[in-house]
């Protein structure tokens, strides 16, 4: 004969909780949303629309074979967008849209529990594409708001609910903090950080492309994000010197600079005939998702990066998270006289673009057999002498933008100064090639290091001197201070630094701004510094400082496994000792049979509940109903399946009119 067994229902979730977990993923995923293409947003956003509007009109609540054509919809919509379930993009869509639409069907409370858990891994993916501070302290409040949760969905009983499930929370995130500070110290560190498996590399970042044509730095110095941080080992040089070289642009069709193929015939492109000033410092360079890398003018020796011909840096790979390299740069230095062929290359002039005023105009310069160093003084001064503007919003050049720079329209940019200056060389028989980096730094009392933002961005030209090899020329520092064009937000420090905003409002206001944005940039710098890139080699240094160099990385496993062990069981140590709270139904029975006792009806050894409060009654009619009202209450949620979470709140709504007296 078949035995059946007791089922209980599955708890309902109710309306506050159902809405509380919308909430909590909407905020989970917000971050993410503009990461992903615009039509998983849209998707997405329907669903969380759909759900907010059934969790208020029950009608609204889609059927079975409607979830299953739009969960069908939604892995469609991924397919059409990023044609594959995979990698970084395809696979964040892929569980955004699945976490939407298991929001539409949270019929019990396990539902609630399985959708909370996926919104910690929806936390976890955020961190595939940003690993920031900002980003982290927001998703630890979502984490801890979903612990909440999950406490208040544990809970048995309940009256106050907020309280005692992020009592519940709080006291979980500190016995998991010292658990936490262990591994993040001694687990064994990968060469690479986790996230970066090689998926989806191709991110849109800020910074320098390899190309240079008329407003294409000046877009980079409307921009506010940060381009690297510089840590000095020694006195920083004068702002005027901080020229920090990135890129060398050979080649040019009269409008737009390239890198080109220059030949690599003749000496070694990295020698240098003297160098002298010889500084050391450490770059923290933001992601760029490209291979060059920045240092200053001119780079003689390089840690962890690649030192390639003409004194450019390169990575080993494209730059997709933050690097950090150190430099030697001599600022003194004079390079030897570079082969036949990539003198010639450094001359060519594409057809067509050299017109005769221009031809004409080089030709004064060239007067009286003067030579190359005069004619690069009697270009500055041209510059310095006519009417040239510095503005960040040059009129459009036509067709053959130098021409109509130098003759015509006079305003421009660091890039309009520099190609022409660099054709003008050339037609005047010097060989020139345009360097693309920044310039200038700002210095970051609080954090010790300086700041170089995309505002930097900055163009100018290396000219071949006979007798001193390749020489830097910045003919953006020649224009006349008084023709710096400041309607367009922009102003010159000095000769030749670098374009900065000002701030119309008193001295006080900008110096509290400015401030606050190094305060800020010094924090990020800690997190950067002493988290994102804590590596093996600072492990390894951490064992070191201890007196434990010689354990090495399984020695570091098994301190990490010893550690880890104490650690926890300090933890259990703690919770074993540690006094237990009482079941709220059990002491709110026990205040009960406390104020009948002062009546002399305290409840015998071994009497239940019931039977002391018939016995009760039997003694004291007049308390009928006051006992039987707590009984009728305390007995179901006590001994019953399913508590009504409400119960605490009304035990003690009745606990406070009961004050029994004894009978004179």
């Amino acid at each position: 004969m078949a035995t059946e067994r007791a089922h209980w229902p599955e708890p309902v979730p109710d309306r506050l909780q159902r809405l509380w977990l919308t909430l909590l993923v909407i905020a989970g995923a917000l971050p993410l949303l503009p990461r992903l293409d615009w039509r998983i947003g849209a998707f997405a956003s329907a669903l969380f629309a759909l759900r907010l509007l059934a969790l208020r009109w029950h009608g609204v609540q889609p059927g079975r074979w409607l979830l299953v054509l739009l969960t069908l919809v939604g892995i469609a919509n991924c397919l059409h967008v990023y044609g594959s379930l995979s990698g970084r993009q395809g696979g964040a869509a892929l569980f955004l849209t699945m976490l939407a639409l298991k929001l539409l069907e949270l019929h019990a409370r396990r539902d609630l529990q399985i959708a909370a858990i996926l919104l910690g891994f929806l936390v976890v993916v955020q961190f595939l594409f940003d690993q920031s501070l900002g980003l982290a302290l927001y998703l630890a409040l979502v984490v801890g708001a979903m612990l909440t949760l999950l406490a208040d969905l544990n809970a048995t009983t309940g009256g106050g609910r907020l309280r005692p499930a992020l009592t519940t929370t709080t006291r979980l995130a500190l016995q998991a903090l010292p658990l936490t500070l262990v591994l993040f110290l001694l687990f064994p560190r990968l060469s690479a950080p986790l996230w970066d498996l090689g998926l989806d590399a191709e991110q849109a970042r800020t910074g320098f492309s390899d190309t240079m044509e008329p407003g294409a730095v000046s877009e980079l110095v409307v921009n506010g994000e940060l381009a690297f941080r510089v840590r000095f080992d020694a006195t920083p040089p004068p702002p005027d010197q901080r020229y920090w070289r990135g890129l060398v642009l050979w080649q040019t069709d009269g409008r737009r600079w390239t890198v080109g193929e220059p030949p690599r015939t003749g000496p070694a492109s990295l020698a240098l005939a003297a160098a002298a000033d010889r500084l050391d410092y450490e770059v923290v360079l933001e992601p760029t998702d490209r291979r060059w890398l920045f240092a200053l003018d001119l780079p003689v020796a390089a840690e962890g990066v690649v030192l390639a011909p003409d004194h450019l840096l390169r990575a080993s790979r494209a730059v997709e998270s933050a690097l950090r390299y150190r430099v030697r740069s001599a600022l003194d230095a004079r390079t030897p006289a570079p082969s036949a062929a990539l003198r010639d290359y450094a001359l060519r002039l594409p057809a067509g673009t050299i017109t005769p005023r221009m031809r004409a105009l080089v030709a004064s310069w060239r007067g009286e057999g003067a030579d190359d160093q005069t004619v690069v003084r009697r270009t500055l001064a041209y510059f310095n002498r006519e009417a040239f503007h510095y503005t960040l919003l040059p009129p459009p050049l036509g067709p053959n933008p130098v021409d109509a720079f130098l003759f015509e329209t006079r305003r421009g940019f660091c890039e309009h100064y520099a190609s022409s200056f660099a054709t003008l060389m050339r037609l005047a028989g010097i060989p020139s090639r345009v360097v693309l980096g920044y310039l200038g730094s700002e210095p970051n009392a609080i954090g010790g290091y300086h700041m170089v933002w995309q505002s930097d961005a900055h163009a100018w030209v290396e000219v071949l001197l006979p007798g001193r090899g390749w020489v830097r020329v910045d003919p953006t520092a020649a224009v006349d201070p008084s023709r710096i064009d400041n309607q367009s937000a922009s102003r010159l420090l000095g000769a030749g630094n670098p374009v900065r905003f000002e701030l119309a409002q008193d001295a006080w206001l900008a110096r509290l701004a400015r401030g606050a944005r190094q305060f800020a940039d010094s924090i990020d710098a800690a997190w950067q510094q002493w988290v994102l890139d804590f590596s093996a080699e600072d492990q390894l240094g951490l064992l070191q400082r201890l007196g434990l160099g010689g354990l090495g990385e399984y020695g570091l496993a098994v301190l990490m496994v010893v550690t880890f062990s104490l650690t926890l069981g300090a933890v259990l140590l703690g919770l074993v000792r540690a006094p237990r709270e009482p079941d709220p139904l059990v002491a709110r029975h026990a205040r009960f049979c406390r104020r009948l006792a002062r009546i002399g009806l305290a409840p015998h050894p071994g009497e239940g509940p019931q039977d002391h409060g018939r016995r009760v009654i039997a003694a004291r009619p007049d308390l009928a109903a006051p006992v039987s009202r707590f009984l009728a209450l305390y007995l179901p949620a006590r001994f019953g399946p399913a508590p009504d979470p409400r119960t605490v709140a009304r035990l003690d709504a009745l606990l406070r009119g009961f004050r029994p007296r004894r009978r004179r």
